[in-house]
């Protein structure tokens, strides 16, 4: 994947994270909606980079397991001339927010691969398969042990939707490139008014923290989000700062949110 794609990717994974010390949704945590979608616009200044949707397709069995299965869509800006993506990830998530089964590509030292992650909980091994998309005959495997949490970016943003409405600070272990990179978390407990795209004024949860690490396109330091206080916990708006500046992430239309539906543009 080309590094402008990782970019718009990786964006809304890092500034939408969490983690608890239990998994498990209580009485005011988050709550799962079959069909829900959840579409974004991300921009630097007045220049939109791209277009970022997250889906709740079904729940689906998987080796005797009932998972959630999430897409998540990124549609580069056809007006930057130096990108034209149009890709798809896969997550398969309990509902104790675990991740068991990740697809994505992935570029690694230059060669673009078609990366499956499985998360092995009883053995504590993440069991990576990349294989070459321009060559499928060359195959890399490598077991990645693991002895805290660890979350890919979907299921990332679904820790947070759980816990958005905590007052509590931790460090979330993500997974990059078979690599495992650490981020400082801050629930705040505060809520703050947001005004969506259709003017509408809701209740919100602040969360803010820091990257600890160097990401894709700079992708460092402090950032900040707002999750809605219903029980879907939407993520709404968020800042991050690149090293091209401060870039902004915001909801601009959704399915199936409350029971309601919006199509923004723009």
């Amino acid at each position: 994947m080309k590094t402008v794609d990782r970019f718009l990717f990786y964006i809304l994974c890092m500034i939408l994270i969490s983690i608890g010390h239990t998994a498990a949704s209580d009485k005011t945590g988050f709550q799962w909606k079959i069909g829900e979608e959840l579409t974004y616009k991300v921009k630097w200044s007045f220049i939109r980079l791209g277009t970022l949707k997250m889906s709740i397709v079904d729940t689906v069995q998987i080796d005797g397991l009932q998972l959630k299965k999430v897409n998540f869509y990124i549609d580069s800006n056809p007006m930057i001339f130096f990108v034209n993506m149009h890709n798809v990830y896969e997550s398969y998530i309990d509902d104790e927010i675990r991740v068991h089964l990740f697809y994505a590509e992935e570029r690694i030292d230059g060669v673009l691969y078609d990366t499956e992650y499985r998360f092995n909980y009883v053995d504590r091994l993440i069991h990576v398969t990349m294989t070459d998309m321009k060559d499928t005959t060359k195959t890399i495997r490598k077991n990645v042990p693991f002895d805290v949490p660890i979350r890919d970016g979907t299921s990332m943003i679904f820790y947070a939707r759980n816990n958005a409405h905590r007052n509590h600070k931790d460090t979330l272990y993500s997974i990059y490139e078979a690599e495992v990179d650490k981020v400082v978390l801050n629930f705040t407990g505060k809520n703050e008014e947001i005004t969506l795209i259709n003017n509408e004024k809701i209740p919100s949860h602040y969360v803010d923290g820091e990257l600890l690490i160097k990401g894709i396109a700079g992708v460092t330091g402090p950032y900040s989000g707002w999750f809605s206080t219903d029980s879907q916990r939407v993520p709404l708006k968020a800042y991050l700062k690149v090293f091209i500046g401060s870039v902004k992430v915001e909801l601009e239309s959704w399915k199936n949110w409350l029971g309601t539906e919006y199509e923004g543009g723009g």
